[in-house]
């Protein structure tokens, strides 16, 4: 958690913490080590992917509320489209402790962070 930093400061404060994060999964070993999360315990690199996941999902949310562009790395997009799917089958919605809302239809040509956010239970 972050606390007192200036509204200015939002920028470098992201930015050491994401140089924080970097660092302390650069080890190939910590990703094969299990991890507690709050969805249960796995190995490191799958904590990882539903923390990348997490941020894109709900930097979407942020950008939609705010009218910014919702629409960035494609290829992060679908990396993550991809593993939620594997994740996140749509027959496991409404389940006891799973915080996502039945699948969304889009266009089979919408733009991945679209298909992301509608496969995540949202209204792109």
């Amino acid at each position: 958690m972050a606390e007192g930093v200036p509204d200015d400061g939002w920028p470098a404060t992201y930015r050491a913490a994401a140089d924080r994060a970097t660092a302390a999964w650069a080890d190939d070993a910590k990703l094969d080590t299990l991890v507690e999360v709050p969805w249960g315990k796995v190995p490191g690199r799958f904590a990882l992917a539903g923390y990348i996941q997490e941020i894109l999902a709900h930097g979407w949310d942020l950008a939609q509320a705010t009218g910014q562009p919702t629409e960035r790395d494609p290829e992060l997009a679908l990396w993550a489209l991809t593993t939620a799917k594997r994740i996140l089958p749509p027959d496991i919605r409404g389940d006891v402790g799973v915080p996502f809302g039945p699948v969304v239809e889009v266009s089979p040509d919408a733009a991945p962070y679209a298909q992301l956010a509608a496969w995540l239970g949202r209204h792109p």
